[in-house]
């Protein structure tokens, strides 16, 4: 039987999953390290998105964080799966399993930011709940466009909400008692994030991305990006990795501090964290509210 793992000067005549149909081709050489996987470095840097979803909404069950941070932690998850069938498969169904849960991802942040500056009462719960439902629909709207060929406008809004995370968050934090431990999360987040994406994702996108699968093996078209041992993008991932468990980790110290639990921060280790020390949340006093 053939091997999961084989090593090729050239990618196979016929694919695995099919011609590419994505609309993006990175510059990692398709299915040279596995007959499996189109974009093998790609697809298993992934996974510690997936991990790192799973461990925080873990964390939230175990201490009692609330609905929404519960429900980031899972389409975090969501998104790292997402990522894997994407790069994995290189087809129209595996793009659309990574970008639309980056929509619903960033939009349950923006969720969880602007939920921060409303009072802890019965009517900061009801328009919490009401802006969840106001996103939802912001959601299934660029869904439809974006299923009927509005990449642009999907693009646009995905970078939009993801400046409104920011300037929320910032906003909430300087106005936060807590500002001193919280802050730095925050900046590190972003800073990470915006970081990974200016030098690691705008590069291959300049260089390699949406004409990439036109010119694959073809002999028209090459970057010196395609030759390095491990792809930018595979770093990428692991900024997306970080920067959103950093920035949960704010946004759980700031709404357990709201119900006045006493939170902390340990650091420490996971397997779900491939062994990486990491912070966690963790509340010294019992809740009194639903959240």
């Amino acid at each position: 039987p053939p091997l999961v793992f084989v090593m090729s000067a050239s990618p196979p005549s016929v694919p695995f999953w099919g011609p590419v149909t994505a609309n993006y081709d990175w510059c990692e050489s398709n299915y040279v390290i596995s007959t499996y996987v189109a974009e093998f470095w790609n697809a298993l840097s992934s996974v510690p998105t997936l991990t790192v979803g799973l461990w925080f909404a873990l964390k939230s069950h175990k201490h009692g964080y609330g609905f929404r941070f519960s429900l980031a932690g899972w389409m975090l998850a969501v998104v790292g799966f997402g990522s894997c069938a994407f790069h994995g498969t290189l087809t129209r169904l595996g793009q659309i399993a990574d970008e639309l849960p980056m929509l619903y991802s960033s939009s349950i942040f923006l969720w969880i930011a602007a939920s921060l500056r409303f009072k802890v009462n019965k009517d900061g719960d009801e328009k919490s709940k009401r802006l969840g439902y106001g996103l939802l629909l912001y959601c299934v709207a660029i869904t439809t466009a974006y299923l009927n060929g509005g990449f642009e406008l999907f693009f646009v809004a995905y970078a939009s909400t993801v400046l409104a995370v920011a300037v929320t968050s910032l906003s909430a934090v300087n106005e936060s008692p807590s500002k001193k431990t919280t802050k730095p999360y925050v900046l590190y987040a972003f800073g990470v994030y915006v970081g990974g994406f200016l030098a690691l994702w705008v590069p291959e996108q300049v260089f390699c991305g949406n004409q990439l699968h036109h010119t694959h093996g073809h002999g028209h078209h090459h970057s010196p990006l395609q030759d390095l041992p491990l792809p930018l993008h595979a770093f990428f991932h692991i900024t997306s990795s970080i920067g959103p468990l950093s920035w949960l980790t704010f946004a759980s110290f700031e709404g357990l501090g709201r119900e006045r639990r006493a939170p902390i921060i340990r650091w420490g280790r996971h397997w779900l964290l491939w062994g990486a020390k990491a912070p966690e949340v963790v509340p010294t006093r019992r809740k009194t509210r639903s959240n």
